[in-house]
């Protein structure tokens, strides 16, 4: 039975499925799902009811994503995903990856002459080779049980028969402008005219339709080595500022398997995504230096003395991401950032009652933080359980469309810095190589080695704040996830203290302390599962309309 406006955004009749559409409670269930639309959550849990595993789920989400959500993830992006099963824990990195020909910086031409960093954001030359859909093909073939085809039929039925524009999705078209003019864009989300249209409108997307089916039909080699990976490598070179992906490139791309990034949470032990994704790592040292301020924990509030000390301690996380980059091209000991002595070292270096004016940083990179980047967590019946982070970087990430879908703009995420002394910065562009990326899945365990919760984030350089958030909460003994996913934020990536409007109390005390707030609404959309018993609660982030659904029975 194909899922409906009312299956998905109303009522659901479904006896087997539960979901409150209100988002004021967690789905329950034995086997779960959370993901940023009700549309993915929703194939998510309609593929754990036909029997099939926690990837499978989550390569149904993400095909769905694709559809529903294309400013933030899709077949033309990467993702990192972590699958527990059996008592061990796999880190598999599908994200996207330089091409062959590339020059040493964005911002210089081939041939070394300068483009301006606002040009240098778009475009066929920021795109790199999409990974996601190999890392998910790898994933099935190791912990899958249903046939690949069958995976993609709510995204293919979706895209033929109709889907509703989502209120996130119209909201990102109304803050970006310049995507109402792109074709693809201005023919499919603005029905050819000046704005977006109203959000609940039926939409279509047989492009998408014809490239999940190919998909569905030839594997993953269908975008690596078939039609579409033709079409991305056309689309590339015929874009006003050319880039240089091909077949060859696509041919050559692998997922790599990594060892996860393991820390501590009290008497918990977290895993995470492993570098080039140094989300995980940065999580852990706001939560390490945090811990000597005495925060160690979090409610459903933040007081003003935990939203000082976890802002510090965010800056001086972010100020220490200079050296992160691919391990096999910079290897590098991120355990060493996680060393007690060296995190009193860090701590001594701020103060528990006032900000710091200065801290001791790396060279910042002139990305920009936004709501970027989708999550998907899910867990099977059987006790296999996926964190996954999947991202097209920026939103529309590249600004190209090819078959129904857009391509990334990851090459952005590498350095922009000239060499100092002839000495590349570790980041620099490389054939090759993957970017860094704050993007951090994560799985808590508890002290017996059972899994308690999967977690992760959307949102730039926000995913560590949000993703530390979570974290904290679990360690206060918060076990919802709806509510855990909808307590207010509080963080600093970039030097201003950013607190939700709900926190607004705090403001005056802040600023007293020497803070530079916002107040905003931070939709990065954190999607959580947490385990009780023998049941799996899902909490998705109503900010950008996320769903929690589950299996009953």
């Amino acid at each position: 039975m194909r899922p409906t406006l009312s299956d998905a955004f109303g009522r659901t009749p479904e006896p087997w499925l539960d979901f409150d559409p209100t988002r004021h409670r967690p789905a329950e269930g034995y086997a779960a799902a959370a993901t940023a639309n009700p549309l993915a959550s929703w194939a998510a849990v309609s593929i754990l009811r036909q029997g099939g595993t926690a990837v499978d789920a989550a390569i149904a989400a993400q095909a769905v994503l694709s559809l529903v959500e294309p400013n933030a993830s899709g077949l033309g992006g990467g993702a990192m995903l972590l699958v527990h099963e059996a008592g061990q824990t796999t880190c598999i990195d599908g994200l996207s990856a330089a091409p062959s020909q590339v020059p040493g910086r964005l911002t210089r031409d081939f041939d070394g002459r300068p483009i301006p960093a606002d040009r240098a954001m778009y475009g066929g030359r920021t795109a790199g080779v999409p990974g996601a859909l190999r890392a998910l093909a790898d994933a099935h073939d190791r912990f899958g049980r249903l046939p690949w085809a069958a995976l993609f039929t709510p995204a293919i039925e979706l895209a033929t028969d109709g889907f509703p524009l989502s209120p996130y999705l119209w909201r990102t078209l109304q803050e970006i402008p310049a995507m109402r003019d792109e074709p693809f864009a201005h023919a499919l989300y603005c029905g050819g005219g000046d704005l977006a249209l109203m959000p609940g409108t039926r939409l279509r997307n047989p492009a998408l339709a014809a490239t999940l089916g190919r998909i569905a039909a030839q594997g993953a080699d269908e975008l690596y080595q078939g039609e579409t990976a033709a079409a991305i490598c056309r689309a590339v070179a015929d874009d006003p500022f050319p880039g240089s992906i091909t077949l060859g490139d696509l041919a050559a791309y692998r997922a790599v398997v990594r060892q996860p990034q393991r820390f501590s949470l009290g008497d918990k032990t977290v895993l995470g995504g492993a570098l080039p994704s140094y989300g995980s790592l940065a999580a852990a040292q706001i939560i390490g230096l945090a811990a000597r301020f005495g925060i160690t924990e979090l409610g459903e509030s933040i007081s003003e003395q935990a939203i000082h000390v976890l802002a510090e301690a965010g800056r001086m996380c972010f100020a220490e991401r200079a050296p992160f980059a691919d391990p096999d091209f910079a290897p590098m000991r991120p355990e060493a950032l996680l060393d007690p002595a060296y995190l009193d070292e860090r701590a001594g270096l701020l103060s528990a009652r006032h900000r710091q004016d200065r801290l001791p940083r790396g060279r910042l990179a002139d990305t920009p933080g936004g709501s970027m980047t989708s999550h998907i967590s899910v867990a099977d019946e059987d006790g296999q359980v996926v964190s996954m982070t999947t991202t097209i970087n920026q939103n529309f990430g590249a600004r190209i469309a090819v078959g129904g879908f857009y391509l990334n703009n990851v090459m952005t995420n590498f350095a922009t810095e000239a060499p100092v002394d002839g000495v590349a910065p570790a980041n620099a562009i490389e054939p090759g190589k993957r970017a860094k990326t704050t993007i951090a899945p994560l799985l808590v365990f508890n002290p017996d080695g059972s899994v308690l919760a999967s977690l992760g984030a959307g949102g730039g350089y926000r995913i560590i704040g949000y993703v530390a958030n979570a974290l904290l909460r679990l360690a206060g003994g918060m076990r919802d996830p709806q509510a855990i996913v909808a307590a207010p934020h509080a963080l600093n990536w970039n030097g201003i203290t950013e607190v939700e409007t709900r926190l607004r109390g705090h403001e005056r005390a802040l600023h007293a302390r020497g803070h530079w707030v916002s107040l905003k609404r931070m939709d990065g959309g954190t999607q959580c599962l947490v385990r009780n018993g023998r049941l799996w609660q899902a909490g998705g982030d109503p900010r950008r309309d996320g769903a929690g659904m589950a299996v009953l029975g």
